[in-house]
């Protein structure tokens, strides 16, 4: 008896640690619990700012005072602000070229709720272009009248960039009759359907010499655009470039990219909008109503905008304002081009090629050229051909 009576009592001690370790993981337990219930509160807003005439705006910047958070709409107007501290706030909304706005909406926590906000433009200088159905301008205008006539097969450079091909023959495998043989080391031969010689290369509005030509040495990338004429009974005139010429075997025609300027390097995670305004606020870029004469085209050396043909086949008209920075020297700094609004995107990618290759005077302060951000909306506006050919 007191040899079990002696176990009892050493056992005593250990069953008392362990009841112990169990009250602390409850407390630990309870003291976590605590402490996640007194972190903030947050939740979350979903919400599209807009233009009076309901057009979505991009590159819109939205803050809320007395905190970090910050984001900009897309190009479909719509933001999101995640962690936004629960309560009645303000959120702060600015663009160049809109009056700045402010609007107070409570946050719920745990919850998304859904803000729409309306901008007020401010005027532009510049008056709209308007478009008014096919009117073709600037180096590659007579590319685009020929493509309307339909004689050869076509590409430009966006359709270029969509294909993506790794090199200049894959592009060219999707046109009919067109074949490809491999000549060894890596190159191959062009051959339109039944002919047995060398179809001829033109670049630039200029014939290369007779014989085989590889048509890999011409980059993808640096394709503006591209003609293919299979037969001489499609080829246009000015093509034929005299009888010592052979085009009986097909043509070629090649436009290169020109005025390229190397894209330099952004903030990390900036925007053009936000580089803009950036610039605008420490006076290193001006806007039109801080100089004595505004930046303007050239009426001279104007490129109006191609209609995209899909929507100019549908009677579909719209609207655009894009934003871009005019260097001292008249060119633009195409890293600063952006979208504000457009109808379409097509319409944006279509003033923004007009844009790279129109000419502009630069914008003049105290007697010398500086560096303006210009607004210029156009407008597209079908004619009355289109509806007869739709």
């Amino acid at each position: 008896m007191n040899r079990a009576r002696r176990q009892l009592i050493a056992l005593r001690p250990v069953r008392s640690l362990a009841t112990l370790s169990c009250v602390a993981v409850a407390l630990a337990v309870a003291t976590t619990g605590r402490a996640q219930d007194t972190r903030p509160a947050t939740g979350s807003i979903n919400g599209r700012v807009l233009d009076r005439a309901g057009r979505a705006v991009a590159g819109a910047e939205l803050t809320i005072p007395g905190s970090a958070l910050r984001v900009e709409t897309d190009d479909t107007g719509e933001f999101r602000l995640k962690n936004v501290p629960a309560g009645d706030l303000s959120i702060r909304v600015r663009r160049l070229g809109f009056k700045p706005d402010t609007s107070i909406i409570s946050v719920l926590a745990g919850q998304t709720v859904p803000l729409l906000i309306a901008l007020q433009p401010l005027p532009v200088v510049l008056a709209p272009m308007t478009i008014l159905g096919k009117h073709y301008t600037g180096r590659l205008a007579s590319f685009y009248q020929r493509r309307d006539r339909g004689m050869g097969h076509y590409y430009t450079r966006d359709e270029i960039e969509k294909r993506n091909p790794a090199n200049t023959t894959d592009l060219l495998r999707t046109v009919p009759g067109v074949r490809l043989q491999p000549l060894g080391f890596g190159r191959q031969t062009l051959r339109f359907r039944g002919m047995r010689c060398a179809p001829l290369v033109w670049i630039d509005g200029s014939p290369l010499g007779a014989g085989e030509f590889d048509i890999d040495n011409v980059p993808t990338r640096s394709i503006e655009a591209m003609e293919i004429y299979t037969g001489i009974a499609s080829l246009p005139s000015e093509f034929t470039a005299g009888p010592t010429t052979n085009t009986s075997c097909g043509t070629i025609v090649i436009w290169s990219r020109q005025g390229e300027p190397r894209s330099r390097k952004r903030a990390k995670g900036e925007s053009a909008a936000a580089e803009i305004q950036r610039l605008v606020e420490s006076l290193a870029v001006y806007t039109a109503d801080q100089v004595d004469q505004p930046a303007r085209a050239d009426s001279n050396r104007r490129v109006f905008p191609i209609y995209p043909h899909d929507l100019y086949r549908t009677a579909t008209a719209g609207e655009v304002l894009v934003e871009f920075v005019v260097e001292p020297d008249g060119t633009v700094d195409m890293d600063s081009f952006n979208i504000v609004w457009t109808t379409h995107p097509a319409f944006g990618e279509s003033v923004k090629r007009s844009v790279r290759e129109t000419a502009w005077i630069p914008g003049i302060k105290q007697g010398r050229t500086i560096r303006q951000v210009l607004q210029q909306p156009f407008r597209f506006v079908p004619d009355s051909n289109v509806r007869r050919g739709t």
